[in-house]
């Protein structure tokens, strides 16, 4: 995960965390109003260092607006509870909708910095794998939080936020021994490279 994807997850949890620890000491109807106004100086924030809005923030920032906006009104805490069982869900469904249209999101973000993946039919199949996978994950993530978000609120805190960063974690590292035993090294890749090449010059 990059560093851009760290700080968009930072951004989609702080809200949950600043609910949950001020709900506890405040009430519910505080910590709503608190996390929207968190999710608010998140947007702020990030249009004021870059000038653009990430599209996870927006959309998880975007949910809690929404959805405190909702358990205000009807005075009901639940619609945040599962605001995370809806994000991750429906990013689960974006990521598998781009597989499927053919246009994976990981093979897209990794062209981005590597165009030469155009032609690396190998890597892409195992990134569009992965863009599967991460969708897995995600909503392996979205069953947990619904299973506890009508129970202790310590729990529902530990597991859409730490669980989701133990499940990216092992992920990321299932994925590394995965690539490592099934793609070529990229030493030879530049070796196949090189020898075409020669091949072309040569008269």
């Amino acid at each position: 995960m990059n560093a851009d994807a760290r700080r968009a997850l930072v951004f989609a949890l702080a809200p949950l965390v600043a609910f949950y620890f001020i709900e506890d000491t405040w009430g519910t109807q505080v910590a709503l109003v608190i996390s929207m106004v968190v999710a608010l100086g998140e947007l702020a924030w990030q249009w004021h260092r870059t000038h653009k809005l990430d599209r996870t923030t927006l959309f998880s920032a975007g949910m809690v607006l929404v959805l405190g906006g909702v358990s205000l009104v009807f005075d009901d805490d639940r619609f945040v509870l599962y605001a995370p069982v809806a994000t991750d869900a429906l990013f689960a469904g974006g990521l598998f909708l781009s597989v499927w249209r053919g246009k994976a999101v990981m093979v897209m973000l990794a062209e981005q910095q590597h165009p030469e993946l155009a032609n690396d039919p190998i890597r892409r199949r195992f990134l569009r794998g992965m863009t599967v996978r991460l969708g897995l994950n995600l909503l392996l993530h979205a069953a947990l939080t619904a299973a506890v978000a009508g129970g202790e609120r310590s729990t529902w805190l530990f597991v859409s936020g730490p669980v989701q960063y133990i499940l990216f974690g092992v992920q990321f590292l299932l994925e590394i021994a995965w690539g490592r035993m099934t793609l070529p090294p990229e030493d030879e890749d530049e070796e196949d490279d090189n020898r075409n090449e020669s091949q072309d010059g040569a008269p």
